[in-house]
């Protein structure tokens, strides 16, 4: 099941937005194992432990850029985009959604204080 969510994360989402940035991204976390994932104090629920979720970063610009491209794209199988203030590692995740669900088209911002809010272009 890792396998075949992350070809589909890759055809569905990273992959475009690889061709609209005009740049490589760079994957700084993918697929974890639970084991990972509590090692790096993931949510127990992460997209990550099933293969549906990466965190990039890109030289095409910073996260608020990359989320502007994505919004930009409008991807219908774009479940979740988070992008994260500099302080908090500067990336963005993104992630489909689990097998049977609706996409949510969810775009949130991290910002230095901590916590999540909703984000618009």
């Amino acid at each position: 099941m890792h396998v075949e969510n992350l070809t589909a994360l890759c055809v569905e989402l990273l992959e475009p937005l690889r061709a609209a940035l005009g740049q490589p991204v760079r994957i700084t976390s993918g697929y974890r194992s639970k084991a990972v994932n509590g090692a790096v104090r993931g949510s127990p629920t992460s997209a990550h432990t099933l293969g549906l979720a990466a965190d990039l970063k890109s030289i095409a610009g910073d996260a608020e850029h990359i989320l502007r491209v994505l919004h930009g794209l409008d991807l219908p199988e774009l479940d979740q985009a988070i992008g994260y203030d500099a302080t908090r590692g500067g990336h963005v995740h993104v992630g489909l959604a689990r097998p049977g669900m609706m996409p949510r088209r969810q775009y949130l911002w991290a910002p230095e204080e901590g916590g999540y809010r909703s984000w618009r272009p």
